[in-house]
């Protein structure tokens, strides 16, 4: 059964802004789920703890965006942590922007 004997015999290693933009695309998920938590914790009158942590999310996840589709400018590279990384934080990032206009 050849389905699982994929190996890869390279010296390739994941791209450095890949790694990065998936690591504050997590982290930007995380101050996201928090402050949710925090907002059903306090009924819905968090204020600026959640206010704060949704300017920080989106922040990390704009940035996160950037860094991730810079990185696939990187030479003899794998490029599935840009990938995931550019995707779930421009998700996110544009998530953020609609949570923004219906507050407004």
């Amino acid at each position: 059964m050849k389905l699982f004997n994929k190996y890869k015999f390279s010296d390739k290693n994941q791209t450095l802004g890949g790694t990065i933009s998936t690591t504050m695309g997590i982290l930007a998920l995380v101050c996201f789920g928090y402050g949710v938590y925090l907002a059903f914790k306090s009924d819905g009158t968090a204020g600026l703890q959640v206010g704060s942590l949704g300017l920080l999310s989106f922040m990390l996840a704009s940035i996160g965006t950037l860094i991730g589709l810079l990185s696939f400018k990187e030479d003899n590279k794998f490029y599935t942590l840009s990938r995931v990384g550019s995707l779930m934080c421009g998700i996110l990032s544009i998530f953020m922007v609609g949570v923004f206009l219906m507050g407004i």
